[in-house]
């Protein structure tokens, strides 16, 4: 009897032992970081810094995931690593790969899910395929169905479940609705792009039901962040990327947090949130100082070495002059510039328009990523400058058709195609339609019922940036990379000067 009564004390002291724990687990407050990136563009390399006669590292794969190291350590048990987008496609380490050494590199820092951004379309769908085959994460993109089924495609998910310790992340991805317009059609084909809150009016509730935590991540830039989150209930942090905002200190639109951590593998994110079990929600998270910048004082040993055999084997291309320029040549996000002269007048230049010379060069502004400053000009810096792989594209095009394409480009921003061989003239404040007040074409006015043979890249050619009329062109013919045919005109024209000539001109 005595044993009887032992066993059923020890029951039910095991019993209320089992209720306390449940109570302490319910209880109390746990810190999930999540460290998250965007925008880093194949940027593998580190960048030396002087200041004074102190110099360091900042930026690169291997100080990227060295600082991922070091704040896993500090929580070993509730850490998420996130990235927003556009991963690979920028540097010409990265791309001769088409990608691969980046999640390489993201695959040894153990990140947890990534949103493919418009970029990573810019190799087609068989490559951005190939590339989440390779990662040992997923790719989240819940607005991004396939037109035939209205479903995920299989290489995607919508969303994600996780869990960190205890707690449970449900985590949704969110291409960029745009997309569509601003890379080839073909890297597209047979998706669609939804917009980011009727994607996730149609997951949330769901993933809200499974998840302490619902984080956001996102590819669809700021601005649309915050719209989304101040229209959307229930979205505990959003995760950004895009438009390439370094925000310091993380960002709240109601009850979302929202961060967003710059580009080009030069800066960080990590925020902390402190969840409170027993009232199942965010109490606190970091305020100040949730972007850092990324230098050198953590380097993961094994990134590093990667890194510098690729950038070995690429040096040879890279490091090889070219030719000189008398003055820097910054990029031009619109309008006319001296570098968007200098890649319209090498396209024009360069033949290779079949049948005759071509009468147009055409290029879109936001296709020139980066300036090339005075003095020596090296194949690697004009590949920063030209990085998408775009090839020459000859067609013919009426001077309707011409017309159209020019009115286009100014329907938005103040012009996005820089030109050689070609002036034109407008005027915003004009209805839609009527705003090219003025068109020559070598020296003489636009005949809209002649037919140019115009010299444009690929992208364009096949309808990109919206610009649907170029698809209509006839007698196409491809030729060499534009990064190549610049490269040599350059050669062949070193030093080069060039300057604003009054191409192009709001009225």
């Amino acid at each position: 009897m005595m044993k009887r009564v032992l066993l059923i004390g020890l029951i039910a002291l095991a019993i209320v032992a089992a209720a306390l724990g449940s109570l302490w687990l319910s209880s109390g407050s746990v810190t999930v970081s999540v460290i998250h990136t965007n925008d880093m563009h194949g940027y593998v390399e580190a960048e030396t810094v002087k200041v004074g006669s102190q110099s360091f590292t900042m930026g690169g794969m291997a100080n990227v995931v060295g600082n991922i190291d070091r704040w896993r350590a500090a929580n070993p048990d509730h850490t998420l690593v996130l990235d927003a987008g556009d991963i690979w496609q920028g540097t010409f380490i990265s791309s001769r790969s088409q990608g691969e050494i980046m999640i390489d590199a993201m695959n040894i820092a153990g990140y947890t899910a990534a949103v493919p951004g418009n970029h990573d379309f810019d190799f087609g769908q068989d490559v951005l395929k190939a590339r989440v085959a390779q990662a040992h994460f997923p790719f989240l993109a819940a607005n991004i169905i396939e037109e035939a089924t209205g479903r995920t495609p299989p290489f995607l998910k919508p969303y994600l479940i996780t869990k960190v310790g205890n707690i449970r992340v449900g985590i949704i991805g969110l291409g960029y609705p745009g997309t569509p317009f601003i890379t080839k059609p073909s890297n597209v084909a047979g998706l669609q792009f939804l917009s980011g809150a009727e994607a996730v009016n149609h997951y949330l509730d769901g993933v809200r039901r499974q998840a302490d935590i619902v984080i956001v991540l996102s590819h669809m830039g700021m601005d649309e962040d915050e719209k989304l989150a101040s229209t959307v209930a229930g979205i505990d942090v959003i995760v950004g990327g895009h438009s390439h905002i370094v925000q310091t200190n993380a960002k709240q639109v109601g009850q979302t947090i929202i961060v967003q951590a710059g580009s080009n593998a030069q800066y960080i994110g990590k925020l902390d949130l402190v969840y409170d079990r027993l009232h199942h929600k965010v109490t606190s998270f970091t305020r100040a100082n949730e972007v850092v910048p990324v230098v050198g004082t953590t380097v993961n040993a094994a990134v590093e070495q990667m890194v510098q055999k690729k950038a070995a084997e690429a040096a040879e291309i890279l490091t090889k002059p070219i030719g000189e320029t008398l003055v820097d040549l910054d990029n031009c996000y619109a309008g006319e510039c001296p570098l968007g002269n200098l890649v319209a007048d090498a396209m024009l230049a360069a033949g290779q328009a079949d049948a005759h010379p071509a009468d147009v060069a055409m290029h879109n502004n936001s296709g020139l990523r980066a300036r090339l400053a005075r003095g020596t000009i090296t194949y690697g810096n004009l590949f920063q400058v030209l990085p998408f792989g775009n090839v020459m594209t000859a067609l013919d095009l009426t001077g309707e058709q011409i017309l159209a394409i020019l009115e286009k480009t100014v329907s938005g921003r103040p012009g996005n195609l820089v030109v050689s061989g070609m002036t034109y003239s407008f005027d915003q404040t004009r209805p839609a339609g009527s705003r090219i007040t003025r068109v020559t074409i070598r020296g003489k006015p636009l005949d809209r019922q002649a037919v140019y043979r115009v010299q444009t890249i690929d992208y364009l050619a096949a309808g990109g940036d919206g610009q649907e009329t170029f698809k209509q062109g006839k007698n196409v013919v491809y030729g060499d990379p534009v990064v190549d045919v610049v490269a040599e005109y350059i050669r062949q024209h070193s030093p080069v000067q060039p300057r604003i000539e009054g191409r192009i001109l709001p009225r």
